[in-house]
């Protein structure tokens, strides 16, 4: 008995065919049946859009249901029944599979089975994902001052680090001191800390060979890997030394001294970054303010102090003192102005006479009266968690230090900071 040869329908003809009942011929055949029909009555409509034979023979209008041909016209004769919602009965082998066991099928020809076979498997480093999802969500805050400035430290910079491994380096270090600092969770915190030191290791040995060698290409990477490195070291904890006040003391100085070298490092791109993409973080918006009355006293009482000491001490730094406390008036205005932004902390640093900082580590009262002063300016940055301590930290230690004689000129910076009733406070306790 001869086979009997499959009979294939399908059901996407142009609407016209269907209402003179005419047969659809599906797939590249449908060339032989225009060449060769078989039927004269009943020719067949080959599904040509957008008008079939059929329709242009006879000068009528061809219209089609939906696109459905589309997707059916070249398939396997299995398919078709399938979607046709024939039964291929028991012993049949359907094209079609499940839907898992296509859907894994489409997957592997899109990696390409073979290929990947040789390849090892990427590893994820779920640890740095986490750090990096940290710094998208909030770290990069730390940084920012307004919502122009935003966009570039949550998106630019990490973009640039792709191409500059010690800012990635960076970027992942100053995320997790942040979580070690702020973390929900305080049994990870020495792990966050761990990582954070690791990571900081490695941008700084890379940022080291590049200090002699800042170009174009590398400025906006140098540049914000300066400004993390800022925030990293005010944010690192200090263990505090209850019996030497000096160690707080000592702690501060080399941040200032950092925050200053650093500044030589933002200055050197600063030119070619004023047309770049980072140019929002360069137009520092100044915010002057008037002072209020009890701080412009305080500011005239610094002035007067400076004056008197330099007229019975003629090796007195007259000068850089003035400037000093005039640096001091001016952030203050920025502050009770209401600019909170980590670029005040720096700024005041970068402003200051080299001198003053000679003078401070020589352990010059006056110096140690300023640096007091700067603790109020650190107050206002309170709420940012790298500055959260440092005020309480550096008036207690600048109050153990001083004697009767400087004391008195450090009273508005203490209840700034510590509250009107800061003499019971402190008296007999110690550093926290």
């Amino acid at each position: 008995m001869a086979l009997r040869r499959p009979h294939r329908k399908s059901r996407h003809g142009c609407v016209e065919c269907k209402r003179r009942r005419v047969k659809v011929c599906i797939g590249a055949t449908h060339i032989l049946h225009r060449l060769a029909p078989t039927n004269s009555d009943f020719p067949q409509c080959d599904e040509v859009r957008p008008t079939c034979s059929n329709c242009a023979k006879r000068h009528a209008e061809c219209e089609y249901g939906s696109s459905t041909s589309l997707l059916w016209a070249n398939d396997e004769p299995g398919r078709s029944s399938l979607a046709s919602g024939s039964d291929s009965g028991p012993h049949s082998s359907p094209v079609l599979g499940s839907p898992n066991t296509d859907s894994l099928g489409i997957l592997g020809r899109l990696s390409g089975d073979n290929a990947a076979s040789t390849l090892p498997s990427p590893a994820l480093n779920l640890h740095d994902l986490e750090l990096m999802m940290q710094w998208c969500n909030a770290t990069y805050h730390t940084l920012s001052r307004n919502e122009l400035t935003d966009p570039i430290w949550r998106n630019i910079v990490p973009d640039e680090a792709l191409s500059h491994s010690f800012l990635m380096h960076g970027i992942l270090a100053l995320s997790a001191l942040h979580l070690a600092r702020t973390g929900p969770e305080p049994s990870r915190r020495a792990g966050y800390l761990n990582r954070a030191v690791a990571h900081q290791n490695q941008a700084l040995a890379l940022f080291r060979e590049l200090l002699g060698d800042i170009t174009d290409a590398n400025a906006k990477a140098m540049f914000a890997f300066a400004s993390i490195v800022v925030v990293y070291t005010f944010g690192f904890p200090h263990t505090p030394d209850a019996q030497d006040a000096w160690t707080c003391v000592d702690d501060l100085y080399q941040v200032l001294i950092l925050t200053r070298g650093i500044q030589q490092v933002i200055r050197s791109p600063a030119d070619c970054l004023r047309d770049s993409q980072f140019a929002p973080i360069l137009q520092v918006e100044e915010v002057h303010a008037f002072l209020s009355e009890d701080a412009t006293v305080t500011i005239k009482r610094l002035h007067e102090a400076n004056e008197n000491y330099g007229a019975h001490h003629s090796t007195h730094d007259r000068e850089v003192y003035q400037e000093t406390i005039n640096n001091f008036a001016e952030m203050l205005s920025w502050v009770q102005g209401g600019m909170t932004a980590s670029t005040v902390a720096g700024r005041w640093a970068i402003r200051l006479p080299q001198r003053f900082l000679e003078l401070l580590r020589q352990r010059e009262p006056l110096a140690l009266v300023m640096l007091a002063h700067y603790g109020v300016l650190l107050r206002y940055l309170k709420h940012r968690w790298c500055f959260d301590e440092w005020c309480v930290r550096v008036a207690k230690a600048v109050w153990a230090i001083l004697d009767r004689r400087w004391r008195p000129l450090v009273d508005w910076a203490m209840r700034e900071i510590l509250g009107a009733n800061y003499v019971d406070e402190i008296d007999g306790s110690v550093l926290q």
